[in-house]
């Protein structure tokens, strides 16, 4: 008993940062959502949200952002497993790849601007072959370019989670399948998606929200009027926020927390179920 209070001590500084810096506002925001105005609000019911419904510049910015999702976190799930697999004995590999994701955004931004940005080496080397050099960072090549940056910076993270994952996998495994076949990325999808599942969706939600912090990234670029196919809910958000639009942006981050939500209630039950059948209990 003595030793679950003084953990419980140990937890509470936390605790009380969580509750007072994050729960607090979100459960505060919550008379935004469900009334207009502010100075004298009025009850609007679910009026906020068909509003959002309505809204051409919130169903851009929700279809950019699934986009976005739908096409960046596969590619960086299945990139970390096969950098996972491939360097899981080189530890000095995995850490240099976690170098993008402590680098302060503003100077990785001045390294990917000497890349993509008007004169950068993709330009001068799309000219030295013959072709049209562009500014990488506008249309139609904003998009692709900001999808590699949330790979290249998140990359090394998730292949160190998945690295651990795939090191506790019996070696047993992995010589008795190498007898029949010798391909990596065979036994990457035939033994260690299965037996590694949990640790898997888990990168995946990760990287799902990961996704909605690029914004850091993308407003560096951009400010607060980015290129039509980097307009996310976050730039949606922020512009309402600049406007005092409370009510609309309390809206929005209400329905991203649902979704979020969901994700890591699906990632819990797929976990449990994980280790019921493991164990039986």
């Amino acid at each position: 008993m003595l030793k679950q209070k003084r953990g419980f001590l140990y937890i509470l500084p936390g605790l009380l940062g969580l509750g007072i810096f994050f729960i607090a506002p979100f459960v505060a925001s919550f008379r935004y959502i469900f009334y207009t105005g502010i100075a004298t609000p009025e009850f609007a019911g679910l009026g906020n949200f068909i509003e959002l419904t309505t809204n051409e510049a919130y169903r851009l910015a929700l279809r950019n952002t699934g986009i976005f999702i739908v096409i960046g976190v596969p590619l960086l799930t299945v990139s970390a497993l096969l950098v996972a697999l491939f360097f899981r004995k080189s530890s000095l590999v995995r850490q240099t790849m976690l170098l993008p994701m402590i680098m302060p955004v503003a100077s990785a931004l001045l390294g990917w601007s000497a890349i993509f940005g008007p004169g950068g080496a993709v330009g001068w080397l799309v000219s030295a072959l013959g072709g049209t050099a562009h500014n990488y960072f506008q249309e139609p090549f904003a998009r692709w370019v900001m999808i590699f940056i949330f790979v290249v910076k998140n990359l090394g993270y998730m292949a160190v989670i998945l690295a651990g994952a795939i090191e506790s996998i019996p070696k047993e495994l992995e010589e008795a399948f190498a007898l029949d076949c010798s391909s990596t990325v065979r036994y990457a999808f035939r033994i260690v998606v299965p037996l590694t599942a949990p640790v898997l969706f888990f990168v995946v939600i990760l990287s799902t929200v990961n996704c909605f912090q690029i914004f850091r990234e993308v407003y560096g670029l951009y400010g607060s009027m980015p290129p039509e196919s980097l307009y996310m809910l976050q730039t949606f958000m922020s512009n309402n926020f600049a406007r005092l639009n409370y009510n609309r942006l309390c809206t929005a981050s209400f329905i991203v927390s649902l979704f979020i939500a969901l994700i890591v209630s699906v990632y819990l039950y797929v976990q449990r179920r994980t280790e019921k059948g493991r164990t039986g209990v």
